[in-house]
């Protein structure tokens, strides 16, 4: 048998035996797989990840600057240790995605600081998504729970790295902005919030139950709508309404709640919980109608169920809930992921959301409408509301 496999080996094609052929064959194969490894090696290489000036002039810079960059140790680790998978299939896929990233050098996608920054918001949150996916299986190389001396942290520290291991949460989760500056997280919900707005002017006059998009004044009659007179109250962001008749640019709409007794200056969203819908000034306390009064007996607190016409002007509302919910979303993510992974709102009760938020109000830069809208968000998807299904 293997002095056939020899024979056939050494029996001449129209030149060449097929030995030869096959020697010939192995050898430009390792040297083609030996190339192919060069080039993937070299395509890892520092200097060849800033060689383009998109890099080069503006994260490159902000790394520098890191302790990723200069240590005490003198260990760095590069761009590649943090960007492109150890594993060779890993490694492999990683490096054809990438291909996509001539296309846009090509096109000048990120050319100039101005075009990188607009896009920073957008590259960053698609490396986070990545590195959750994976475990921040790049960041393992050098760090891993093993290793760890809790002896050498700082307290707080040794806290919150206890915390993060047994909620299984990983190195990204915490550990933002670490190397390069961390873009404007207020783009995404700004931008939303933009879209908002245009949504509204489209949608607020076909439906009949519309959402308020942010705090806006309330009249008691239609002439005091039209004339701009001092208004009677405010209906808070995330308010549903019932819509009973248009006029010119105002709308006369039903308010829907309850009301804690000998509490009149406010209307909630739901008996018992502490979400805001309308604030109530004096002169329009008596215009409110009493459906039924019920006994909280959690609290002994007694509540009425009740409803209030008001005028209010158009432009602030629209009727698809569910991109309430998505700029919400999106607002808490870009607020509270900064410093640590983001819990579901359903971790906590509506009215314990008000004490959370307030403990992080500090961290977080949202300005007053924004602050409530965030809690208003929270509580409607907190653990007793159920997502907001009590409501609307």
């Amino acid at each position: 048998m293997l002095s056939k496999f020899w024979k056939v080996l050494r029996r001449p094609s129209a030149k060449y035996s097929l030995g030869l052929l096959l020697i010939l064959g192995v050898a430009a194969g390792i040297v083609g797989w030996g190339g192919f490894h060069t080039v993937m090696e070299a395509t890892n290489d520092l200097e060849f990840c800033i060689s383009c000036h998109e890099m080069e002039n503006t994260v490159y810079q902000e790394y520098k600057k890191t302790v990723h960059y200069s240590n005490r140790s003198g260990v760095r680790a590069i761009c590649s240790d943090c960007h492109v998978p150890k594993e060779w299939g890993p490694k492999v896929i990683r490096k054809i995605k990438a291909s996509a990233e001539i296309y846009h050098k090509l096109v000048g996608s990120i050319d100039t600081k101005e075009k990188f920054e607009d896009k920073r918001l957008e590259l960053a949150q698609n490396v986070w998504a990545t590195m959750e996916a994976t475990d921040s299986r790049e960041c393992r190389n050098c760090h891993s729970w093993d290793a760890m001396d809790p002896t050498k942290q700082q307290e707080k520290s040794v806290k919150q790295m206890k915390k993060g291991r047994e909620n299984g949460e990983t190195c990204i989760s915490c550990h933002k902005g670490i190397a390069h500056k961390l873009p404007d997280m207020s783009q995404g919900y700004k931008a939303m919030f933009t879209e908002l707005q245009s949504q509204a002017k489209k949608e607020e006059a076909k439906a009949d139950t519309l959402y308020t998009i942010e705090t806006q004044s309330f009249f008691s009659t239609q002439e005091q709508a039209a004339k701009g007179s001092r208004p009677d109250g405010r209906l808070l962001a995330l308010t549903e309404v019932s819509v009973l008749e248009r006029k010119d640019d105002l709308f006369k709409v039903r308010i829907d709640g309850w009301q804690q007794d000998k509490v009149g200056g406010l209307i909630y969203a739901l008996q018992g919980k502490r979400i805001f819908s309308a604030a109530l000034g004096k002169k329009v306390r008596d215009k409110v109608t009493i459906h039924k009064t019920e006994l909280d007996t959690d609290t002994e607190l007694t509540w009425h169920q009740v409803s209030l016409d008001v005028w209010i002007k158009k432009g602030k509302l629209i009727a698809d809930r569910s991109k309430l919910w998505a700029y919400g979303k999106e607002m808490f993510n870009a607020s509270c992921s900064v410093c640590h992974s983001v819990p579901a709102p359903d971790h906590s009760l509506a009215n314990q959301w008000i004490g959370t938020l307030k403990a992080m109000k500090r961290f977080i830069s949202l300005d007053k409408e924004q602050y409530r809208y965030l809690q208003k968000y929270l509580q409607f998807n907190a653990k007793d509301t159920s997502g907001g299904k009590y409501h609307g």
